[in-house]
């Protein structure tokens, strides 16, 4: 009986292959799919030269995809960007700088700064709420060999700027104090301006028929990773017979960036003004005041945007990773599974009654070790 035993029990012994050495051996006989017969007799899976090369796939190409995430990971995060708008409230801010010129002709594009000629006032207002509405202005000063070294180099030789910078807040008619920056340009009239001169009438109006006035708002160049102008550049072309009159909105733009976890590990924010918006105003003169050809206003657009970037993160890597190396491994799985699997049950035909004739042998066993049993069995 024990003979028995042992001659059914190596008959389902799977047929062992040679074990192979050494490493690069060992690599050839990597598989990801090798099917284990349960119980397990033999310490080999069944493995195929099938599945070994698909195995051997499996793993170049996760190997490859993780390779191209870190690569396009540290080369290029792009970030995802939303933005929502909100109310300014009642949020201050100190005003971009700001320089202005005067291109008489435009041809020549030769800039020409001359009280003779004309005047810049930049000033400081402030409206408060209430029934009166007051209104306060005060002067900023005014510096006319101004040099702004954040414009590249041009024609221009010379430049207006204010002396110090003022502040925005509020929105018009709905803050308790509403902040705005106001320039006048003024032609040049004898008797207003102490110690000047000014040149004949003529020689003002033909500078003016033919003149630009250029406007440049500082921009923040560090704000966005893009690169943008280091400046806005608007211009006018005032009329002797008009008072033109210009609001240029600035919008406050927050944005807040994630850490990637691994060129940042703090979620960073940072905000400044950018130009968003002009409106346009024209009226007649002011009779008295028939030197103020030009009035630009400053001021708080009503919202701010806020921006929030969230670029991919080390865990997003492994995400991606791990996505890709599961649905390879059960795609791979489902088919060369199936074929080792079916390609050990042909080699061991035995092993698919491996259950029965063991409870068979167990019961022919106790049967021989107890007579009586055996009779029962008989009968």
């Amino acid at each position: 009986m024990y003979s028995q035993d042992n001659d059914t029990s190596s008959s389902l012994q799977p047929q062992e292959e040679e074990r192979p050495r050494g490493f690069f051996q060992k690599a050839a006989s990597f598989d990801l799919f090798a099917f284990i017969p349960v119980p397990i007799f033999s310490p080999n899976a069944k493995s195929s030269r099938r599945s070994r090369i698909a195995s051997h796939l499996v793993v170049v190409l996760v190997l490859a995809y993780l390779i191209f995430l870190i690569v396009n990971f540290l080369r290029s995060n792009t970030p995802k960007t939303s933005q929502e708008k909100q109310l300014i409230g009642e949020n201050s801010f100190t005003m971009p700088e700001i320089t202005m010129t005067v291109i008489p002709d435009v041809k020549y594009g030769i800039s020409l700064v001359d009280e003779s000629y004309y005047s810049i006032d930049i000033l400081q207002g402030t409206l408060f709420e209430g029934l009166n509405k007051q209104v306060e202005e005060s002067d900023l000063g005014t510096d006319y060999k101004c040099s702004p070294n954040w414009l590249p180099k041009m024609n221009f030789t010379s430049f207006v700027c204010p002396k110090k910078l003022g502040n925005l807040k509020g929105n018009l008619f709905t803050s308790s104090e509403f902040h705005y920056i106001r320039i006048d340009f003024l032609l040049c009239k004898n008797g207003t301006k102490p110690g000047v001169v000014c040149q004949d009438q003529d020689k003002i109006e033909e500078m003016l028929n033919s003149a630009r006035i250029f406007l440049f708002i500082r921009q923040d160049q560090s704000f966005y990773e893009k690169n943008i102008n280091a400046f806005k550049a608007l211009f006018y072309h005032p009329k002797f017979d008009q008072l033109q009159k210009y609001e240029i909105y600035l919008e406050n733009q927050i944005v807040k960036t994630t850490p990637d976890y691994f060129y940042k590990f703090k979620t960073e924010e940072k905000q400044a003004l950018f130009y968003y918006k002009e409106k346009t105003y024209v009226s007649q003169l002011t009779r008295g005041k028939e030197n103020h050809v030009l009035t630009i206003w400053l001021r708080l657009n009503e919202e701010q945007s806020h921006n929030k970037k969230v670029p991919e993160t080390l865990m997003d890597i492994i995400g991606k990773w791990g996505a890709l190396s599961r649905v390879l491994i059960a795609v791979g799985a489902i088919y060369f599974l199936r074929h080792n699997k079916r390609k050990f049950y042909n080699r061991n035909p035995d092993w698919q009654n491996f259950g029965d004739r063991t409870e068979r042998d167990r019961t022919q066993s106790q049967a021989g070790n107890h007579p009586e049993v055996a009779m029962a069995m008989v009968l």
